[in-house]
């Protein structure tokens, strides 16, 4: 099973790094590296991970289970942390229309307070001074257009994040648990379950082929 995390395996005859190790191996690779005698076969993994190849783990067992857990880790992968406010505003000021616009914004409010210099007799009192209005009216624009922007990002992304999770918390994999086939949540399985893997099904997590009927395998959608 892949799994994220884990800790103290003591409680096994293999540990999680040779578990990694097994599963970045390939074909010829792997055949020779599981009947090494680090391994053993498929056999000697089910032993050493204490799994009944006939029963498979049992259910009611939670404190095994919970052993797998801490053991090897959950068979999930954290999700990337949500992007903040601040960073989407941060993001949507890099549009190149919007930074034209600041820089127009900038340069009309520094010259709308410009005075060229005038001969003292030619001086006339001026009315006051708006012409730094239409700088910041484009200021007031672009951070309207931001902030917009901006809030509907962070909206769309927690609609997809709670359409994810929902995704995932409903999808099931078959399991022989007791001597029986279950379905259980993806996220519940462990190093050491049994999976019970028919046509088009998706494969739940990486593993080891313990018995097969007719297997074959088309890896055209992976490597073209």
């Amino acid at each position: 099973t892949t799994v994220v995390g884990g800790g103290d395996s003591s409680m096994f005859d293999i540990t999680l790094a040779q578990l990694t190790e097994l599963m970045d191996v390939r074909e010829k690779d792997l055949k020779e590296k599981l009947h090494s005698s680090e391994y053993n076969g498929i056999k000697g993994v089910l032993e050493k991970l204490k799994v009944d190849v006939n029963k498979g783990l049992d259910s009611k067992n939670q404190q095994d289970l919970e052993q797998r857990r801490t053991a090897y880790g959950r068979n999930e992968i954290p999700p990337k942390p949500m992007k903040t406010f601040l960073r989407l505003c941060w993001d949507a000021l890099h549009d190149m229309l919007l930074v034209i616009l600041l820089v127009c914004a900038v340069v009309s409010i520094g010259l709308s307070f410009y005075k060229p210099p005038q001969e003292d007799d030619n001086v006339k009192e001026d009315g006051p001074n708006l012409e730094w209005i239409e700088g910041v009216a484009i200021l007031v624009a672009v951070l309207v257009v931001v902030f917009v922007t901006s809030f509907n990002d962070w909206r769309k992304e927690r609609q997809f994040r709670g359409l994810q999770n929902k995704i995932e918390k409903d999808q099931q994999a078959s399991v022989i648990r007791d001597n029986v086939i279950q379905q259980i949540p993806i996220s519940e399985l462990v190093v050491g379950d049994l999976c019970f893997i028919k046509y088009g099904d998706l494969l739940p997590a990486d593993g080891l082929i313990v018995q097969s009927s007719d297997l074959k395998t088309d890896e055209s959608s992976i490597t073209g």
